[in-house]
């Protein structure tokens, strides 16, 4: 009895580990390979837990550089740093009130200013979309603010300076990337589109190559037969928007930014127009209605159109030093531990009970 009881609650004790283990997996962080910076690496204001890896700070004799400075000069050689950092190595939040005012070249600091060891770059981010009209052989067109016959073959143009984000070590196919939506007349958002071969073509998860990329390898091609009989009567809504490492969550939805002004387009038999509109509302005319059967979603209604204004001063004198892990305390969004908490709790309770019964 004695073993049975021992093997028993060895069971147990495994039971409540490998619960634990799954609560684990369940809440950890996906397309982790978008978030490794190494030296030299182009980072955007907005996006968070980002892993500093070893190289963007210099070594010497065995001692890293644990900041991070910037100088208003652009060079080390004739100033002293008019900002400094100490960042969290392994969940870097690349902030407004830190770095609005300070985009350019950062250097590791004290060292390796003396070693001019650029650290990382930082940019503002910004994303437009065009519309272009397919022409075998040459002389595709924007089309963007004009109108197209029905029919027509269509590209997307995603014009933006995020691309570097995508050549990150790690990085795959499948990680996050820019999406676009296109929002039926009754409310459904498509998650790709017939090309004129009759094939399926994704437009989420884009990974643009260069700061003007067509989709969906980069050079302009049909990607939307709009005279598939797919696309019938009802009015269209084109947005595309970037939520990379939470780059929206934190800076919101800001046209030219994280999201781009919405392409109205119309189709009936005849024609369909295409245009900006002031909000993702689409146009109230009528182009062929899609024989999709995805369960509706709201129309997206919201568009910022403010650029966040810089809250952080600006250093001349001497420089200003701050830890970043104290700024993150009440920016950064909240890890799940509450739901781990109370769920290992339960876990752990129920182990117990079961032991009492022995």
């Amino acid at each position: 009895m004695k073993i049975k009881e021992a093997d028993k609650m060895k069971n147990y004790v495994l039971f409540l580990f490998a619960g634990i283990l799954c609560i684990l997996f369940a809440v950890s962080p996906v397309n982790a390979a978008l978030n490794e910076i190494h030296q030299g690496n182009t980072v955007f204001i907005g996006e968070e837990g980002l892993v500093l890896s070893a190289d963007v700070f210099y070594t010497s004799g065995g001692a890293a550089d644990t900041q991070l400075a910037y100088y208003e000069s652009g060079s080390p050689v004739t100033s002293g740093p008019s900002y400094l950092i100490t960042p969290s190595k392994t969940s870097f939040f690349v902030s407004s009130a830190d770095f609005m005012n300070r985009q350019g070249v950062w250097y590791s600091y004290p060292n390796g200013t003396q070693n001019n060891h650029m650290a990382i770059n930082v940019q503002y981010p910004s994303l437009a979309l065009k519309l272009y009209a397919y022409r075998t052989g040459g002389g595709s067109f924007d089309i963007t603010n004009g109108k197209i016959v029905s029919g027509e073959a269509l590209d997307f143009r995603i014009d933006t300076n995020l691309y570097p984000v995508f050549s990150r070590t790690g990085v795959v196919a499948s990680d996050d990337g820019i999406d676009i939506n296109v929002e039926n007349q009754v409310g459904a958002t498509l998650s790709s589109l017939i090309n004129c071969t009759g094939a399926s073509v994704p437009i989420t998860g884009i990974h643009p190559t260069a700061s003007s990329f067509f989709l969906p390898s980069g050079s302009v091609a049909c990607v939307w037969d709009t005279g598939n009989s797919a696309y019938q009567t009802g009015s269209y809504t084109i947005w595309a928007e970037s939520d990379i490492n939470n780059m929206m969550e934190n800076l919101g939805k800001i046209t030219g930014v994280t999201v781009t002004a919405p392409i109205g387009t119309v189709q009936n038999t005849e024609t369909i127009q295409a245009g900006f509109t002031s909000t993702p509302t689409a146009v109230s005319t009528a182009i062929p209605t899609p024989a999709i059967t995805k369960t509706p979603t709201p129309a997206v209604t919201e568009t910022q159109t403010q650029t966040p204004a810089p809250t952080a001063p600006v250093q001349t004198a001497a420089a200003t030093e701050k830890t970043q892990t104290q700024q993150q305390t009440a920016q950064l969004p909240q890890t799940p531990l509450g739901l781990v908490t109370v769920l290992s709790a339960l876990i752990i309770v129920s182990a117990v009970l079961a032991l009492r019964k022995i």
